[in-house]
């Protein structure tokens, strides 16, 4: 099978197993539980392993690869993976072909916190959930130098958030932040521009029941909330990858013109053909491979790379 085949066979499987179940008229435990059972098929890289962490009381898990799991010393890269899911449904669990692929591709052990959920637990809940799991890192000793925030889609928007907050508090800021379909903006001011049927997986109704759930009225246009609005000034430097065919495309062409704004330093990579968090499919897909080797790439400009190897995936 050509990678064009499978790229539609993906796009399809989306629209068939995902899309029609993300968002209204299912409720929020109907959709986290049928995104946990979908994410429980998933292909690891081989040599993968998971344990359960508590980083500051909120649970996370933690993915090595055994070819570099002998690398126990502090110095090593980390990376702090924030999952999406429209700030109300996802888990490490569902994230975990992606971040078991960083983790194989950048040497990097890879801590994905569990941070509290929408509409339980609105708006900021999630970002000090995620400020309290890189401060936890820092207190067990690792090196902001060495760490790198990631996400995506809401995840991202977390990302953002989170090095805003550690800019205001004045702690060391990490290394790099990495951006996957970043949500930057919660007005969803596109909604009458772009037509979701080009995406495979979102559609504008979970994006709206996301903000409703997420802000419960507060402002969208809180900097914390949309980093389209932030200002993006002395912040570490950041990689965007987005998909040409997903409705958030103008997000991350909106973080961009706000980074030039700003002269904050921001590398945008539109992958043609791409959907919403495409990576996910790492070890399926060369544009997926192509895009967790860009992100190795960009990691190793800011901390320093140890030699690898290129695995291969099994169940």
């Amino acid at each position: 099978m050509n990678e064009a085949t499978k790229i539609n066979f993906f796009k399809r499987l989306n629209r068939i197993l995902l899309k029609p179940v993300f968002g209204p008229p299912w409720p929020f435990a109907v959709q986290r539980a049928w995104f946990k059972l979908v994410a429980a098929t998933s292909l690891l890289p081989k040599g993968s392993q998971i344990e359960k962490v508590n980083m500051a009381k909120i649970p996370a898990e933690v993915i090595v690869n055994s070819a570099h799991s002998a690398q126990k010393n502090l110095l090593q890269k980390v990376i702090l993976y924030l999952h999406g899911g429209a700030y109300s449904i996802c888990a490490p669990q569902t994230h975990r072909s992606l971040t078991a692929s960083l983790a194989k591709k950048t040497q990097a052990k890879v801590f994905v916190p569990d941070y509290k959920l929408a509409p339980e637990h609105p708006f900021p809940a999630g970002i000090e959930d995620c400020l309290s799991s890189y401060q936890w890192l820092l207190d067990q000793g690792y090196s902001a130098d060495n760490i790198v925030i990631a996400g995506d889609s809401a995840g991202a928007g977390l990302a953002m958030a989170t090095v805003q907050r550690i800019r205001q508090i004045k702690i060391p800021q990490p290394a790099a932040v990495v951006l996957i379909s970043p949500w930057s903006d919660l007005t969803l001011s596109d909604e009458h521009n772009v037509s979701d049927s080009i995406d495979p997986l979102l559609r504008w109704s979970n994006l709206r029941a996301g903000v409703t759930a997420y802000l419960q009225g507060q402002d969208p246009k809180n900097p914390l909330a949309s980093a389209a609005f932030a200002n993006l000034s002395n912040l570490p430097p950041i990689l965007v990858q987005v998909g040409s065919e997903e409705i958030l495309l103008n997000d991350a062409k909106k973080l961009q013109q706000q980074a030039q704004k700003y002269q904050a330093s921001l590398e945008l990579t539109i992958y043609q053909g791409g959907w919403h968090v495409f990576q996910l499919q790492a070890g399926l897909l060369e544009i997926s491979d192509r895009a967790i080797k860009e992100i190795d790439g960009f990691i190793n400009q800011f901390i320093p790379q140890k030699s690898s190897k290129r695995g291969d995936y099994a169940k």
